[in-house]
């Protein structure tokens, strides 16, 4: 089940991404197309070049000579190389030809046109052909860049949209678990005041019943949780206390609820250290527990384990319970997520911030297979 304020359609992140790819084929083949036009429109040029090159050079015509010097000099754009049958280099145009040195510069534009460039057979009357070897002008390299550019332009777009989007349904989840948090730790408050009163009250009327202790225990614990609850949206205070007590603490509270066909152990290492707050630490291990022995489904076992590895400290939580489908493993410590029909999605999603956010740690799903069981790993910074 998902919790439609935290995991509605995400229709909005599939429109952008198809909005940007429209704009970006509609205007790649816009480009290509006058691109197309425009190489057309430049070899008819070239051509006529060529042949003014031609009449200015071979003609005993001087009546169009001012003509075809006219036409020669309107290209202003096109860089034009035009070699006789011997390779030997008759013209050329819109070349920044240096004055030091321009023969050797010429030849090695020649070999760079004849690679990548393109030419044309211009043959003369005389019957000799000359070869004129050119490639796009300026004007063609922008804008074949261009539509590159303006894709780079709409992914950022989406990007930024994608970020400013996840940021701003990411504030509005944190407001919302805060706000509810902070709600049940204040209406919890007033019955468990009460609680107390009337289990202090029955202590002393019945100080032989053994029961009234199992009770306090247990309302201890929901005192605990909601102090939990109430430092939901604000920064926990972290203490130095051991991390090994910590952890035993909250066995020992969860090991006598397990039901008589959970077969409980733990391998915790002495003096583990690491700067953490104790209830929500505790916290986040109840929830896994809890998570574990429901996926036992009232038989099974559950190992926890806490060891030192390098600098770090290692809590592994094990279960033989059904495990998880690997389809729907990434998705566990999202918000809103779970695989219960009453689950609110909420436990996993709060561990992981808890371990990450406040106590520069890790939290993952180590190893899972269908109907042999779970490992959740916790890693922790030691204090050595």
């Amino acid at each position: 089940m998902k919790l439609d304020v935290y995991t509605g359609k995400t229709w909005w992140k599939a429109a952008l991404i198809a909005f940007g790819v429209v704009i970006g084929i509609i205007s790649l083949f816009y480009t290509e197309t006058f691109l197309k036009e425009l190489r057309a429109e430049e070899e008819r040029k070239i051509v006529l070049w060529a042949k003014a090159v031609e009449a200015v050079f071979l003609s005993e015509d001087d009546s169009n000579l001012a003509f075809y010097s006219q036409i020669i000099q309107d290209n202003k754009t096109i860089p034009v190389i035009l070699v006789n049958d011997d390779g030997e280099i008759i013209a050329h145009r819109n070349l920044d030809v240096p004055e030091s040195n321009p023969e050797r510069y010429l030849n090695r534009k020649l070999e760079e046109f004849k690679e990548s460039g393109q030419v044309l057979e211009n043959p003369y009357l005389d019957g000799k052909t000359n070869y004129l070897y050119f490639k796009g002008s300026s004007l063609l390299t922008k804008l074949r860049i261009y539509p590159l550019l303006l894709l780079g332009v709409i992914s950022i777009y989406m990007l930024i949209s994608y970020m400013a989007f996840s940021n701003a349904r990411r504030s509005e989840q944190n407001k919302v678990w805060t706000g509810m948090a902070k709600e049940t730790a204040h209406q919890i408050g007033t019955p468990l005041s009460a609680l107390l009163g009337w289990i202090a009250y029955l202590k002393d009327q019945y100080p032989n019943e053994m029961a009234f202790g199992e009770m306090e225990r247990d309302v201890d614990r929901l005192t605990d949780i909601t102090e939990r609850f109430s430092k939901i949206g604000s920064q926990p205070e972290l203490t130095h206390t051991a991390l090994s007590t910590t952890i035993e603490g909250s066995l020992d509270y969860l090991v006598n609820r397990m039901g008589k066909n959970v077969d409980f152990s733990s391998n915790i290492e002495n003096d583990l250290h690491a700067q953490h707050n104790p209830q929500l630490i505790s916290w986040v291990l109840e929830n896994l527990i809890t998570n574990a022995t429901d996926a036992l489904e009232g038989r099974g076992q559950i190992h926890v384990e806490a060891k030192r590895i390098g600098t770090d400290i290692s809590i592994f939580v094990k279960d033989t319970g059904k495990g998880i489908p690997a389809n729907i493993q990434r998705s566990i410590f999202q918000p809103g997520y779970s695989t219960k029909s009453r689950g609110w999605g909420l436990g996993l999603s709060l561990a992981k911030r808890i371990v990450k956010e406040y106590h520069n740690g890790t939290i993952t799903l180590a190893e899972s297979q269908l109907n042999q069981g779970s490992t959740f790993k916790i890693v922790l910074p030691s204090i050595l």
